[in-house]
Parts: C-alpha cells; sequence; structure tokens
C-alpha cells in the first residue's frame, strides 16, 4: 500500500517568511550614482522604501480608478434621475390636461343648467321656492348671479303634479352634477398631491444633483492631483530607472573588459606554455637531426661506392625490358586477331539475322556499354621501337576488346533459339493462302506445329510486356529484349508469366495451344526489330550457326 505525503500545512509564520524571501529577491537594495557638476553621489535604496515607493505607486493608481469608477457610477445615477424628472413631468402635464377637460366639462353643464332653469322660470312664475332653489344652485356653481331680469313668457300649466316632476328632474340632475363635482374634486385633490409629492421629489433630486456635483468637482480636483502626483513620481521613477540603466550598462561593459582581459592573459599564458613545448621539442628534433644527418653521410658514401654496380645491373635489366616487350607484343598481336576473328563471326551470325550490324552496336552504345581496361600512356618521344610496338599492338587489341563487348551486349538479345523444342513449319514468313478463306495474306511470322500443351519458351532474356488474349491471336505473350527487338508467341493454350515479369533464355512462357483465328495446335512466332516484323528463320540459321559443333 503506497501512501502519500500529506501536504505541508504552512503556518502565518511560513507564509510570512516566504513573503518576505520574495520581497527581498524582487526588491534587493540598490545604489544609484548620481554625477552632478563633477560630483558622484551614492544614493541607496533600502528594500523598505522600495516597497514604499511601490506602495505609493500603487496606491494612487487605486485611488485614480477608483476615483473613475466613482464618477462614472454617479454620472449613471444623474442620468437615471433625469430621466424619473422628465417621466414625472410629463405625467403632472398629462394630469393638468385632463383636470382642464373636466373644467371644460363642468362649464358646459351649468351652462346647460342655466338654460334649463330659465326655461323652467318662463313656464311657472309663480313657483318662487324653485327659482330661489335654481338661484342657489347656479351661486353655488357659477357664484352669485341675479335672476330678477328674468321674464316669464308662459305660464305652467298643468297644476302641481308637473312641478313636481321638473322639480324631481332637476332634483336628480343636481345630484349628478354634485357627485361629478365630487369626483372631480377628489381627483383634483389627487393630483394636487402627486403634483406636490412629485415636486418635493424634484427638489430632492435636485439637491442630490448639487450635492454630487460639488463631489464630483471635489473628486476631480482630487483626481488632477493625484494625476500631477502622480505624473512627478513617474517622472522621477523613470529617471532613476535611466539612471541605473545607464550604471548597469556601464558596469557591464567594464565586467566584459575584464573578462575579455582575462580570457587574453589566459590565451598568453596557453600560448607561452605551447611555446615552451615547441622549443623542447625543437632542441629534440634538432638532435635528431644531427644524428639523421651524420647517417645520411655515411648512406651517401656507401651509395657512392655501389653507383658503378647499379649502373652494370641497369644496363642488364633494360636489355632484359626489352625482350619482355617483344614477347608482350607478339602476345597482343595474336590475342588480336583471335579477337578479330570472334568478332567475324559474331557479325556473320547477325547478318543471317537480317538486322543492321553497325545499328545495333549504336543502339548498344546509347544503352551505355560498361568501359574499363588497363591504362596505356601515349608512347613518349624517345621511346624505343620495341616500346612503341608494344603500345600500338595494346591500342589495337583495345579497340577490337571493346568492339567485342558490344557484340555481347548485341547476340544477348538476339533470340537465335526456336520457342518449342520439337516442331515443324507449316506456314513460313511473307505472302501466303489464308487457311480459313484462300485469299491471298501476308503472314508475318512462323507457325511452328508441335504436340499441344507442349512447352513455349523464351529464345532471349527480356522482360514481358503483353502477357494475355489479343484478338485473332488468342493468348499471347510478348517480350521485349532491348536494343528495339522484340519476340511474340501466339495462339497458346496458357500463359505461364504477367506483364512486367524478367524471364531468361529458354523460361516456360506458356503452353502451345490453339487459341484465337487458328486451325491446329500450333505457335505463331514472331521477331520484331523496331516495330518491324523481320524473318526468324534467319535468326534460327543463325543460331544453328552460332551453336554447331
Amino acid at each position: 500500500m503506497v501512501t502519500g505525503r500529506s501536504p505541508e500545512k504552512l503556518s502565518p509564520r511560513i507564509i510570512g517568511a516566504r513573503l518576505a524571501a520574495a520581497l527581498s529577491k524582487h526588491f534587493s537594495p540598490r545604489e544609484l550614482i548620481v554625477r552632478s557638476d563633477g560630483k558622484i553621489k551614492y544614493v541607496r535604496l533600502s528594500t523598505r522604501s522600495q516597497l514604499v515607493g511601490a506602495s505609493l505607486i500603487g496606491g494612487i493608481a487605486v485611488l485614480s480608478l477608483a476615483t473613475s469608477i466613482g464618477l462614472a457610477m454617479q454620472q449613471v445615477t444623474l442620468h437615471g434621475r433625469d430621466i424619473a424628472v422628465r417621466e414625472a413631468e410629463g405625467a403632472y402635464t398629462g394630469l393638468l390636461a385632463e383636470v382642464a377637460d373636466y373644467f371644460d366639462q363642468f362649464k358646459d353643464s351649468t351652462g346647460k343648467l342655466g338654460d334649463d332653469e330659465a326655461y323652467l322660470l318662463g313656464l311657472s312664475g309663480e313657483n318662487a321656492v324653485i327659482r330661489d332653489g335654481l338661484r342657489s344652485i347656479a351661486t353655488q356653481i357659477e357664484g352669485p348671479a341675479p335672476l330678477e331680469g328674468t321674464t316669464v313668457s308662459h305660464d305652467i300649466s298643468g297644476g302641481d303634479p308637473l312641478r313636481a316632476k321638473l322639480r324631481e328632474a332637476l332634483k336628480n340632475r343636481l345630484q349628478a352634477f354634485d357627485s361629478d363635482l365630487k369626483r372631480i374634486a377628489a381627483r383634483n385633490q389627487s393630483l394636487t398631491n402627486q403634483i406636490a409629492d412629485l415636486k418635493s421629489e424634484i427638489r430632492g433630486i435636485e439637491g442630490d444633483r448639487r450635492r454630487m456635483a460639488a463631489e464630483r468637482d471635489e473628486l476631480t480636483a482630487l483626481l488632477d492631483q493625484s494625476r500631477q502626483s502622480n505624473g512627478n513620481l513617474a517622472g522621477q521613477v523613470a529617471d532613476l530607472t535611466g539612471r541605473l540603466t545607464s550604471l548597469q550598462r556601464d558596469h557591464d561593459a567594464a565586467t566584459a573588459q575584464v573578462t575579455a582581459l582575462n580570457a587574453k592573459v589566459s590565451s598568453l599564458q596557453g600560448e607561452l606554455q605551447v611555446a615552451q613545448a615547441n622549443n623542447i621539442d625543437l632542441s629534440r628534433q634538432v638532435a635528431q637531426t644531427r644524428l639523421a644527418l651524420s647517417t645520411v653521410i655515411n648512406q651517401r658514401n656507401a651509395l657512392q661506392l655501389g653507383r658503378s654496380d647499379l649502373g652494370r645491373t641497369i644496363d642488364e635489366l633494360r636489355d632484359k625490358v626489352a625482350s619482355v616487350q617483344e614477347s608482350q607484343a607478339n602476345f597482343v598481336a595474336s590475342v588480336t586477331e583471335r579477337t578479330r576473328n570472334s568478332l567475324e563471326e559474331m557479325e556473320k551470325t547477325l547478318e543471317m539475322t537480317g538486322l543492321n550490324v553497325e545499328g545495333m552496336i549504336s543502339a548498344a552504345e546509347q544503352n551505355g556499354i560498361g568501359k574499363g581496361g588497363p591504362f596505356i600512356p601515349d608512347p613518349a618521344t624517345g621511346a624505343d621501337e620495341t616500346e612503341q610496338k608494344l603500345l600500338a599492338n595494346v591500342a589495337t587489341l583495345d579497340d577490337e576488346v571493346a568492339r567485342w563487348e558490344k557484340m555481347q551486349v548485341v547476340l544477348r538479345s538476339v533470340p537465335l533459339a526456336a520457342p518449342v523444342d520439337h516442331y515443324y513449319i507449316s506456314s513460313g514468313f511473307g505472302a501466303r493462302v489464308d487457311p480459313f478463306n484462300g485469299a491471298r495474306a501476308r503472314h508475318e511470322g512462323l507457325d511452328m506445329v508441335g504436340t499441344l500443351r507442349s512447352d513455349v519458351l523464351a529464345t532471349a532474356p527480356g522482360t514481358v510486356v503483353s502477357a494475355g488474349w489479343k484478338g485473332n491471336y488468342g493468348r499471347v505473350v510478348e517480350i521485349d529484349h532491348g536494343l528495339g527487338i522484340h519476340t511474340l508467341y501466339a495462339h497458346l493454350d496458357s500463359v505461364a508469366v504477367k506483364v512486367g515479369d524478367v524471364v531468361d533464355y529458354r523460361q516456360l512462357v506458356g503452353k502451345l495451344g490453339s487459341s484465337g483465328r487458328s486451325s491446329g495446335p500450333h505457335c505463331h512466332y514472331e521477331v520484331r526489330y523496331n516495330d518491324k516484323p523481320l524473318d526468324p528463320m534467319g535468326f534460327l540459321k543463325a543460331g544453328r550457326y552460332v551453336f554447331k559443333g
């Protein structure tokens, strides 16, 4: 069971110690060098003074930030209160308009009441009680208004029941007006109270606004003062920082110079040690040279004594070299002759196939033929006749060998064997009668009749470029032997290779069959040079000539 270590408990003392270490690391004591009028003064900045300066700068920054935030909040509050005052003023204006509408309706009602009063008084001049009551109501509504000038043009007829009805209707009308007046008065009182409240709140808002404006001005002044103080402190700090940077740069430059001088002294000491060691080695070499010089003098004397013997030996060696060169020249001439005879045989073989010998050699050179052989310098001026003969024979042999190597490459690409071991030719190369329709036709290969499903072999090494069904040819294998030579094996029963296979000489490529346009089991065999069909019989005759005996 693996138990982990319990986390370390940090006590206030440990925290204080770590904090003090961090502060002393970042606010280590520094000294400022102040130059003034040619005098140098050292100003020591202790850790405490640096902390006080940093705290003062941080406090000013925090105070500036808090003042800015307070001013922003006051602006937001004042904006909200301005919106509330504008809404209250709008509501107050609406209420005043509504009161004016009620007063207009009241005046219209009182006007109609006056008209009704005049009409009723005109109907009954006898009813003083009604007239006095109407006058009283009119006085209450519009103030005292004389009714003495009113004339009655008609007498009220109908007796007391009509007056009772009129009195009742008027009473109901007056009660309705009285109710409306009370409701209007109550609404007016409510609006008056609301207006008084709004005015009181507006006065409070105005007082708050003036107080906040005063506070804002005071905070703005304080902020300007703080900014000015902060700017002064920042300038002092920048000045001190620039001086400190300059002093540090001078100190670094002096340190670098001291380091460079120390390195130079060390280098000079190393060179001195090397020179001392070389001096010792030179002394030793001088002693060894003196010893070797005495030895060489002794050897020179011995060589002078044996020089005459060496002269005689050199003459004998020259005679032997001349004899060897003569033998070598005869041998090279013999090898050159045999190489030339072999070349003639190979060229004769190629001519039997119908191929152009020089064209095939040029093609072999373009494909890249390896070159080599011994270095044989040109005959130097003053060489004797035997040496010149040897060099001329070697040069001739080199040319013949180079041509022989090219012919070997060409012969490796020429198909000189038959594709089947046991066959007879049923149709040769060239013009013939077609076996199916009896018409004259051109035949571009040999038809080799053999046993069904017997082996069909590659007649030279190469690469398979076609393997599969090919129209009237049936199953076909086509091989590229290089230098523009291709062979084709058609009417196969089966194919044993695929495109891209590299085949060797006499490797199985398929089985003899009768696929495609074929009248019986056979192998249609073609040889092409640069896509031009050649008679395969010439290649078979050349092969028999090469492999005879």
